[in-house]
Formats: C-alpha cells, sequence, structure tokens
C-alpha cells in the first residue's frame, strides 16, 4: 500500500513538477536570450512562418547599402574632382588675361613675366590633373590607378614642350596660322619635322592609357551603380574629348596645355610683329573656347553632384523601410518577453514551493 502511495502520489506528483519546471527553464532561457540579443532568433528556421518574409527583406537590404556606398564614393570623388577643375578653370581665366595684356605693345620685361606664369601654370596644370581621392586619381577614369601626367613638374621641359618651343621660334616665318596648326598636330601626337629640319618629338606627357584618341579616351569614364540597372558616369577624364582638326587637339586639357605651351615658348618673339599679334589673337580665341567648355564641364558635374544627393535620400528612406519592416519581423518583444519572464518566475516558483511542500508529505497526509 505505501509502494503505491509513493508511485501515484507524492513521488509522481513530483515528477510531473519537474517536467513542467524544465519546460519552464527552457522557456526562461529562450526569453533570456531573446532578451540579450533583441532578436527572435539567430537563424531563419527560428522565425517560423515569418522566415520567409525575412529572407525577401535581406538582400534588398543589402542591395540598397552597397548602392549607398556607391553613391558615397562618387560623391566624394565629384567633390574632389569639382575643386581641382575650378582650380584648372581658375589657369585658362589667368592665361586669358595675360593674352589680352599681350595684345597691346608690350616690352621683353612684361612678356618675361607672362612667360614665367605660363612655365608655371604648366606645373600647376599637371598638378591638378593628377589630383586623387581615396579610391585613385579622379582624372584618369577606370584607370585611376595610375597618375594622368606622367611628370608633372617637368611638363615646362618635357619633350612636348620642347618641340613646341622650335615651332614658335619659326613663328617670323611660318606665321601664326602654320605655328598654331603644327603646335596642335604636335599635342595631337603627330611627329614631323619643322621648316628648318628640326626633329619634333610628339612624345605624351600622359599616361599610357589617355595618351590616344580623345574620343576613344572618353571611354574611359569611371561609373558608378546607384540603384537597379541606375548607372551614371562619374567624373572626368583628363584627355577625353572628340575627334581632332587641325586648331583643336578634341581634348579641352590638351588644347589647354598646348596654349600654355605656346606662350611659355614666346620669351624671344618680337611683340611689335605681324605675326605675334595674330598668333595672340588666335590663342585668345582657342583659351576662351577652352574656358566655356571648362564651365560646361564644371556645371555638368554641379548637375551629377545633385542627381546623387537626391538618390542618396531616397536610398536612406528605402533602407530605413526595410529594416523597419524586418525588425518587425525579427525583432524580439521586449515588454512581451518582461510580461512573459515575470510569469514564467511566478510558475516556477510556485513549482519548486509544491515540490518542497510534497517531500515533506507522509501517508497520514494522504489519509487524513
Amino acid at each position: 500500500m505505501s509502494s503505491s502511495v509513493g508511485l501515484y502520489g507524492a513521488t509522481g506528483t513530483s515528477y510531473v513538477l519537474q517536467q513542467s519546471i524544465k519546460t519552464l527553464a527552457e522557456e526562461q532561457t529562450d526569453i533570456a536570450d531573446e532578451t540579450s540579443t533583441g532578436v527572435v532568433s539567430q537563424t531563419y528556421a527560428g522565425l517560423g512562418d515569418d522566415r520567409a518574409e525575412a529572407i525577401s527583406l535581406s538582400p534588398q537590404i543589402t542591395a540598397v547599402s552597397t548602392w549607398q556606398s556607391s553613391v558615397t564614393s562618387a560623391q566624394t570623388n565629384l567633390s574632389v574632382t569639382q575643386t581641382a577643375l575650378t582650380a584648372i578653370s581658375s589657369i585658362a581665366t589667368s592665361l586669358q588675361t595675360s593674352l589680352t595684356s599681350l595684345s597691346g605693345s608690350e616690352g621683353q620685361s612684361e612678356l618675361a613675366t607672362i612667360v614665367a606664369s605660363a612655365t608655371s601654370d604648366l606645373e600647376e596644370l599637371g598638378t591638378l590633373l593628377n589630383t586623387t581621392s581615396g579610391t585613385g586619381y579622379v582624372f584618369a577614369g577606370t584607370d585611376s590607378s595610375n597618375p594622368p601626367v606622367t611628370d608633372p613638374s617637368g611638363l615646362a621641359t618635357s619633350d612636348l614642350a620642347t618641340s613646341t618651343a622650335d615651332i614658335v621660334s619659326e613663328l617670323s616665318t611660318d606665321g601664326a596660322a602654320s605655328v598654331f596648326e603644327e603646335a596642335t598636330s604636335l599635342a595631337s601626337g603627330n611627329s614631323g619635322t619643322t621648316d628648318s629640319g628640326t626633329t619634333l618629338s610628339s612624345a605624351s606627357v600622359f599616361s599610357s592609357s589617355l595618351s590616344g584618341d580623345p574620343s576613344t579616351v572618353s571611354t574611359l569614364d569611371s561609373t558608378a551603380v546607384v540603384g537597379q540597372d541606375d548607372i551614371v558616369k562619374v567624373g572626368v577624364v583628363a584627355t577625353e574629348g572628340t575627334t581632332a582638326t587641325s586648331t583643336s587637339t578634341g581634348s579641352t586639357i590638351k588644347d589647354l596645355m598646348r596654349n600654355l605651351m605656346i606662350v611659355a615658348s614666346l620669351g624671344s618673339a618680337d611683340t611689335s610683329s605681324t605675326e605675334f599679334s595674330d598668333l595672340v589673337s588666335t590663342l585668345q580665341s582657342s583659351t576662351s573656347s577652352i574656358s566655356t567648355s571648362l564651365t560646361s564641364t564644371e556645371g555638368s558635374l554641379g548637375l551629377t553632384q545633385d542627381s546623387l544627393s537626391s538618390r542618396s535620400s531616397v536610398l536612406t528612406s528605402m533602407s530605413t523601410m526595410l529594416s523597419t519592416q524586418l525588425g518587425n519581423v525579427t525583432d524580439a518583444d521586449m515588454a512581451s518577453l518582461s510580461t512573459q519572464s515575470t510569469q514564467i518566475t511566478d510558475q516556477l516558483e510556485a513549482s519548486y514551493t509544491l515540490i518542497s511542500d510534497l517531500k515533506g508529505l507522509t501517508l497520514a497526509s494522504y489519509i487524513s
């Protein structure tokens, strides 16, 4: 009789309570894990019926994050490029001012100052074209690991500058039109000889990838993926442009460099000659076109910057929305967890009390 009471009485009841306590303890551990991690489950499987939505949202959030990073990087590059381009425009403006002063009767001392300024501007131009951002050379396009100008400090003494000076030295015999066209051909990469037989070196001062035809170089434009099937051009390639003509290399930067090299070679020119005046007039017209082109490029970059700023705002909103949706599925409900934890604690305390009381029960307790 006593064994039956022990089996179906205190011992049986205690076993049931212990199993209940084990289940409650496991639930309490799960609640503690959710509270500490802040998520319902560390795995998709633990989300139950909500796992399909979570699986769908996660890659969307990753894609938006990638686009945001791309936009941020593009904005940084554009900002750096815009600053450098503004400085290059200032060089063109300064050259135009110098050419205006050369339209009158300039003595050798005034001309020497302008020549020195053009020589100095050549080095500054080379340095600006080699401007870098956190991802490489901003004017190098997709070849961003290589500097656009191979020797910026040596532009004024490069083979191209020396050959340009040889052409300019024959201004009095060849005339302004011929000198300008020969200098343009040389800057475009065409070799040749002067009328006096001097061999002209057309060695490029640019990296190999930027030394080709300007229209071909334009294909090196950097791009940024800023959305689903949405790609935008970012920045400027130093020597990009159109097909060369007899008076233009097709590249705004190459034309500016050519004009600076011509002016830097005018030190011994006869400022009172018709040929000199004609060359200065041609340079003025060319430099004016260069300034207009640079201003247009600055404006285009500004529009791209505005567009990217708008895209950044849109992506931020998308990221917030998607993250909120995912949070609704995966984030733990702290208020609910707190209530559940309190209830389970109360149930455990009651169960432990019952077990403790059962240990003190005797046969007399059952039959009384």
